[in-house]
């Protein structure tokens, strides 16, 4: 796969999110906000492990939701699964096309134009 700018993979990757159905959507950003909380807490990669233990955000979407752990982690890896999907399907589909050759004032100030086709 070509190197694809980080900025659009993770626009592809809100839109993904948000394409989410509507239980899995909550859930998955749920626990992806538990995670994020406690990234902001840790001081290194170490304590952040600990933490994910010590206050797991599954545990906490599981009581959250009325589900078990067994389920919450199945529809995480679902959601996730789509997520990978749904950004593969939009990279593979992805174009920019050469529009510099259309129109004169490009060429004169020698600036190219290309437009983006997903």
């Amino acid at each position: 796969m070509n190197s694809v700018n980080p900025v659009l993979v993770q626009f592809f990757y809100q839109s993904a999110i948000a394409n989410l159905p509507e239980k899995k959507r909550g859930i998955y950003q749920y626990i992806e906000s538990k995670e994020v909380e406690l990234e902001e807490i840790a001081v290194n990669e170490q304590q952040f492990m600990e933490l994910m233990v010590e206050k797991s955000p599954f545990k906490e979407a599981s009581e959250y939701f009325s589900l078990s752990m067994p389920a919450i982690k199945e529809i995480m890896d679902e959601a996730q699964a789509e997520i990978d999907l749904m950004i593969m399907a939009r990279i593979n589909r992805m174009r920019w096309i050469d529009y510099t050759k259309s129109d004169r004032r490009f060429q004169k100030n020698k600036k190219r134009v290309f437009i983006f086709v997903s």
